[in-house]
């Protein structure tokens, strides 16, 4: 069976539809906190954005210390925190090959103890739910240290993923992105959910109606944003999480996009940190790579 590429606007549907048209020229605004879950700051902060290894290219959604969008760094990936939903509205990590390695997977689903009590999220939350836990910073990005693969099992790392797409295109595009590390490049990625269909664990936690990632590929040893140019690879990708047997078969490649289209959906600005000539140019990138 042959899998055709969609548009995206058809992939995720009235997500991006209802996002489509003029380019902003200022990063698109946050959405606004629920009237039922209280935005106001948590306690501690988990993270600061600075020096970041993972937000080289800068912080989605200015994650600071509001409950539905707070800022949780880490060593392995660093991500923004949304009680209101229990998963992550992003989560951004830098791959390299010495990040790749042979230990074998944690599979210790946890929760995180960095976020408040009442704002973690159990791993039997998804007992039953017909979803997966679906990393977001993949476990086998992190195969270097029993450490590192073992911090990818915090459930602040999960969003709710089909099988049929936990399993099989996302998968594939995980691998693909590492085979692309192997043959001697560092990569920056920022992925995440889209959308809501429906909730799981007693609406504590929100399934997306689609799943994204971007990722920059800049050749080893050439981290720093100034090595970034109009040329470097992008490759941004939007997939529908949906319970489609297609996506058994499908191949990711027919799943890409730009991620100026990814932004608009989720409301985000992915490259803050690039210059706005950089930044345009990037956004504007469809991968036509293999």
């Amino acid at each position: 069976m042959i899998f055709r590429p969609l548009r995206l606007a058809v992939l995720l549907g009235p997500v991006l539809l209802m996002v489509s048209g003029c380019r902003q020229s200022s990063p698109p605004p946050q959405p606004k906190p629920p009237t039922s879950v209280s935005s106001r700051p948590f306690p501690n902060r988990a993270g600061s954005s600075s020096d970041d290894t993972n937000l080289v290219l800068g912080n989605p959604s200015g994650a600071n210390t509001d409950s539905n969008n707070f800022l949780l760094s880490k060593p392995q990936y660093t991500l923004s925190y949304n009680r209101r939903s229990g998963t992550p509205n992003w989560v951004a990590w830098r791959t390299s090959k010495s990040n790749l390695g042979s230990v074998d997977r944690s599979n210790r689903f946890h929760p995180d103890e960095m976020l408040p009590p009442g704002s973690q999220i159990s791993p039997s939350d998804y007992k039953n739910s017909g979803y997966d836990r679906g990393h977001i910073c993949p476990s086998g990005d992190r195969t270097n240290t029993p450490e590192d693969n073992d911090a990818t099992f915090s459930m602040a790392n999960m969003m709710p993923q089909t099988p049929e797409l936990n399993r099989h295109v996302w998968a594939d595009f995980e691998n693909y992105v590492r085979d692309v590390v192997r043959a001697g490049n560092e990569v920056y990625q920022v992925a995440g959910p889209v959308g809501t269909a429906g909730t799981i664990a007693g609406g504590r936690v929100v399934v997306p109606q689609g799943c994204w990632k971007v990722v920059v590929v800049v050749p080893e040893s050439q981290s720093s944003t100034r090595r970034i140019n109009a040329q470097t690879r992008v490759i941004a990708i939007a997939i529908p999480n949906t319970n489609d047997p297609k996506l058994e078969t499908a191949d990711w490649r027919s799943f890409r996009t730009t991620p100026l289209q990814i932004e608009r959906a989720v409301h985000l600005d992915l490259f803050s940190n690039l210059s706005p000539q950089l930044k345009s140019a990037l956004e504007q990138k469809t991968d036509s790579g293999e």
